[in-house]
């Protein structure tokens, strides 16, 4: 019985670790990702944070401040300034909605869509980098792991 315990605590320890690491790994990743796809598109004058907000617009036409905002989990104040200086730099503009005239809009201008295009190609480029020599049945397999994962934090 004792021996039984022991594995069981053994094994929990074990999963306590590979999941602290899986974890680790994850935020490496992706920061890392981060930091390559912000230097690569410095000479744009553009970060992924304005590249987020501008996929949202393109996805969601038509969307309020608020909305874009709580999509991309950013405060009210901070999609302001993202819009404010997307509509600057040309990439979007604004406009009011046919139903509640009190609230702003943005949609995405040509100039806006072509810099989406641009940043796809280098996201599309950086990603067959860091997924280089990884199997496709790998990657559907980190794929289900990661759903799963998303869905328990929604549960």
């Amino acid at each position: 019985m004792e021996s039984q315990t022991r594995t069981s605590s053994s094994s929990g320890s074990g999963r306590a670790a590979e999941t602290r690491r899986a974890t680790t790994l994850m935020r490496r990743l992706l920061v890392g990702l981060k930091g390559r796809l912000d230097d690569e598109l410095r000479e744009q004058n553009v970060t992924s944070a304005q590249l987020r907000f501008l996929q949202e617009v393109k996805e969601h036409p038509g969307s309020s401040g608020a909305q874009m905002a709580r999509a991309i989990y950013i405060t009210p104040q901070s999609a302001q300034a993202l819009m404010a200086r997307a509509v600057e730099r040309g990439w979007v503009e604004r406009g009011t909605d046919p139903d509640n005239h009190r609230l702003v809009t943005v949609r995405l201008t040509p100039e806006g869509e072509l810099l989406l295009a641009y940043a796809d190609g280098v996201l599309a480029r950086l990603s067959a980098e860091v997924w280089a020599g990884v199997s496709v049945a790998a990657l559907r397999g980190m794929n289900a792991v990661i759903e799963r994962g998303l869905q328990n934090l929604k549960d």
